[in-house]
């Protein structure tokens, strides 16, 4: 190589940042975060099964030893959810942490439509309601998508339970939010 590639070359190397100084608030949930409230009066603490009633509790992942909350990015938002073991179809088991006679799963808030945040809930249904544009998902089976325009399930999050926290086992079971354009 010669002397001034090398320097053109090396020039930009400053500007690159490694993986590891990525913003810690952005980055997707790791194997090890805990989950912890969205919003509130408990916004940062940890969530409990028994802090899951009937309906979605919002949640971002948290990383234990450094405190920070996983909270600069909408894709890092989900909906954690208890539902009665004997409705979930079998994708849905995989993600779910098995509680006798219920079951806890957790899917992204990030809509497959336009990326909206998915925060409305129908009880009736037992579906994950997007405001933007109507979209349905029910959470019982994968988040399969019942009404339209959004193409595609909600992501699930793998977690454990582990110490009386829940945290995060693995990555999502698909892209978060919508398709890039």
């Amino acid at each position: 190589m010669n002397r001034r590639r090398l320097i053109a070359g090396s020039a930009a190397l400053p500007l690159a940042r490694p993986v590891s100084a990525a913003k810690p608030r952005r980055l997707k949930p790791q194997v090890g975060d805990v989950l912890v409230h969205a919003f509130g009066e408990r916004a940062g603490t940890l969530i409990a099964p028994q802090d899951v009633p009937s309906e979605p509790v919002s949640a971002f992942p948290k990383e234990p030893s450094t405190g920070i909350v996983r909270d600069g990015s909408l894709h890092n938002q989900v909906s954690v959810l208890r539902l009665p073991t004997e409705r979930l179809t079998p994708r849905a088991q995989r993600y779910a942490i098995a509680l006798p006679p219920d079951s806890i799963v957790v899917y992204s808030a990030a809509c497959t439509h336009t990326g909206c945040e998915v925060n409305g809930w129908n009880p009736d249904a037992g579906r994950l309601v997007c405001p933007c544009h109507g979209s349905e998902f029910d959470v019982a089976d994968a988040a399969r998508v019942v009404n339209g325009p959004a193409p595609k399930p909600l992501a699930m999050l793998k977690v454990e339970l582990t110490d009386g926290a829940l945290r995060v086992a693995g990555g999502f079971s698909r892209r978060v939010g919508p398709e890039p354009p």
